[in-house]
């Protein structure tokens, strides 16, 4: 079973780290992060570790922090989704340039969702050598 490189994003220490632990439980994700939304360089950073989409937890899901990340991060690579997680919504907010299907009650099955079937062929659920 291939992998799928998940790249975590988070404002909030203790949730990247709930998360980490969800997501490095399930046997078809490879968890690459968690990274501070804070941190320099997220954009040339994701451009270098190739991830299948991007999770940018946030405490609002519409926090101009995380949208205008989402927002750099699609314009260097369109074929990539990012999901944002807002701490105090019950909600998902999926960017992206293709149509996905309006369900994904929880975060591994949007997660799941977001990796098409083009960036499996090509590569981007894994690291280039």
């Amino acid at each position: 079973m291939s992998k799928h490189r998940v790249l975590l994003i988070s404002s909030q220490h203790l949730f990247g780290e709930s998360m980490e632990m969800i997501l490095r439980a399930e046997k078809d994700i490879e968890l690459v992060g968690p990274w501070n939304l804070g941190e320099q360089d997220i954009c040339r950073r994701v451009l270098e570790v190739k991830p299948s989409v991007v999770v940018i937890a946030d405490e609002d899901s519409q926090s101009e922090i995380a949208a205008e990340l989402s927002k750099s991060i699609i314009e260097q690579n369109s074929e990539l989704s990012v999901i944002r997680a807002g701490l105090s919504e019950n909600v998902f907010r999926i960017v992206s340039t293709h149509t996905l299907p309006a369900r994904g009650d929880n975060l591994l099955e949007t997660i799941r969702t977001c990796i098409t079937p083009t960036q499996e062929s090509a590569g981007f659920d894994r690291p280039q050598k």
